[in-house]
């Protein structure tokens, strides 16, 4: 027998709908509100009668409108045995740089204030997340549910200004109580593990820039004299005459940076040979 989820109208709105099965949706006020969130999840109309409504869920993968239940319904198809060779064959490793490249294109899209691009790129951002979760789940590394679990406990505990005592007025002050949570969680991190966490799959210059806040916070002595983003660009120019792969000698650089200072050999950026 189908499994019928039944809902009021205050919980339709923020239940998260399967709509491969039925729903049934009671207590319903708005009955024009109802319909067209309805058929936004369902793809076709769903009248209201009586102050109810019930919409017939379906398993096919090629109707109207799906949700997130199809999702995860068409990812484990493509992995499961007899699924599509090629998704089966996917590992952690292998598809590593695509969750990059797709932040890249959503960016992409934001700077262009294209929507449309943006769902998409979205779409596209949200299936890496998807695809590493089921390998993780065949693999019996972690699951969905732990990934929204962890997720959720870190958005709770780090916005004490929403679910704790703490007040924050301003953008400012919100991110001020964000750090400050996010650093009681992490007191007893070192600065090595610190730096470490900063990894060096990150864009070259991102990743000088985090390092470089951190090493500053830590009592680096940042005595560079001051520069601009040209004379950076005109610096790079000289390193690749000189025969340098700016990417990965950057990264480099920056990581001997981060031991010199741990190490105690450096306390000013000037004394980093």
């Amino acid at each position: 027998m189908k499994s019928v989820f039944t809902v009021t109208e205050a919980d339709l709105y923020d239940a998260l709908i399967d709509t491969r099965y039925d729903v049934r949706v009671v207590e319903i006020k708005d009955a024009e509100k109802a319909e067209k969130y309805l058929e936004k999840l369902y793809g076709r109309h769903v009248p209201v009668v009586g102050g109810e409504a019930y919409a017939e869920g379906s398993d096919s993968l090629f109707k109207p409108r799906y949700s997130d239940g199809d999702l995860l319904h068409v990812m484990r198809a493509l992995t499961a045995e007899g699924g599509c060779p090629w998704d089966r064959a996917q590992t952690h490793e292998s598809i590593r740089k695509n969750a990059i490249e797709e932040a890249y294109e959503l960016c992409d899209a934001i700077d262009a204030g294209d929507a449309h691009g943006m769902r998409e790129e979205t779409g596209d951002l949200l299936l890496q997340a998807i695809f590493h979760c089921d390998i993780a789940e065949r693999a019996g590394e972690f699951t969905r549910a732990d990934v929204v679990d962890e997720l959720v406990r870190k958005l709770v505990s780090r916005h004490t200004h929403i679910f704790g005592s703490d007040k924050a007025d301003s953008e400012e002050e919100a991110l001020e109580r964000w750090e400050a949570a996010k650093a009681k969680e992490k007191h007893a991190e070192t600065l090595e593990v610190k730096l470490a966490r900063i990894p060096d799959s990150f864009p070259a210059l991102l990743k000088l820039q985090k390092t470089l806040k951190k090493l500053t916070e830590a009592g680096l002595v940042n005595d560079a004299p001051e520069s601009s983003v040209g004379d950076l660009v005109r610096c790079a120019c000289g390193a690749l005459k000189s025969g340098a792969d700016l990417e990965p000698d950057l990264v480099r650089e920056v990581n001997e940076l981060s031991r010199a200072f741990t190490s105690g050999r450096i306390k000013k950026v000037s004394e980093l040979k």
